[in-house]
């Protein structure tokens, strides 16, 4: 459902980061929190992107709507211990405008190996040059990549294992169907066994009950985010 309460005041002041935890399933602690934007209505109803982007891109704002979720997720979290991500874009890798953007940020924040920036597997594979080139800046500022919505692809798996990234998150549909997919189980084993040597961690996602909790486990899967333990929320905890 799209917003239907457009106004032409519409503006980035009513987007706000949302945290959902990524545990740890070894301690059973949260690892990190990813920051999901979300738009707050009138009514206080938070809409997920896909609702209100096309107002965003009316005004041509995408960018801004990046260093909108960054400011606010850094100040969040300036005061507290705990490493955080927001979503990233093709377009923002490509922009240098971001690239400034991030270097100002980085130089002032305390701590940046505590921020990661995630990109998908798809943006990743269709520019792999930009992405290359974009983690050359963020090796320089401290931050981290990982790569998000990860198919069970070995050829897919094998090219971004070679690239300078420090987790990839595997897609909710894939754990949906993992119980049942023998192929995409071996291919998770593999990842985590790999994964393990280059120091890229493995997260599962969209993660929704127990049995799918046991099979992650049972896969050496340690780290996984979903409703079973949290929806986005307003406050981290």
């Amino acid at each position: 459902m799209k917003v239907s309460q457009v106004t032409e005041s519409f503006n980035l002041d009513n987007v706000v980061p949302f945290f959902q935890p990524i545990m740890d399933l070894t301690t059973n602690q949260v690892w990190r929190y990813e920051c999901l934007a979300r738009l707050i209505t009138l009514g206080e109803h938070p809409f997920i992107p896909t609702e209100f982007l096309y107002l965003v891109d009316r005004q041509e704002s995408r960018s801004q709507l990046t260093e909108t979720i960054f400011n606010r997720s850094a100040q969040y979290f300036r005061e507290r211990d705990i490493p955080w991500n927001i979503n990233i874009s093709l377009a923002d890798m490509q922009d240098e405008g971001i690239h400034r953007f991030l270097s100002t940020q980085a130089q002032s924040y305390p701590n940046p190996q505590r921020v990661a920036l995630e990109v998908t597997a798809q943006n990743v594979l269709a520019d792999t040059y930009t992405f290359e080139t974009f983690s050359l800046l963020c090796k320089k500022l401290g931050l981290s990549l990982f790569v998000d919505n990860l198919e069970p692809d070995v050829e897919q798996v094998e090219h971004l294992l070679e690239l300078p990234i420090s987790a990839v998150k595997v897609s909710g549909p894939v754990l949906a169907d993992l119980a049942k997919n023998e192929k995409a189980q071996s291919i998770i084993k593999t990842l985590c066994e790999q994964g393990r040597h280059k120091n890229i961690d493995l997260v599962a996602q969209h993660l929704e009950s127990e049995e799918q909790l046991n099979l992650l486990k049972h896969l050496n899967v340690r780290y996984a985010q979903g409703f079973y333990f949290s929806q986005p929320k307003a406050q981290a905890h």
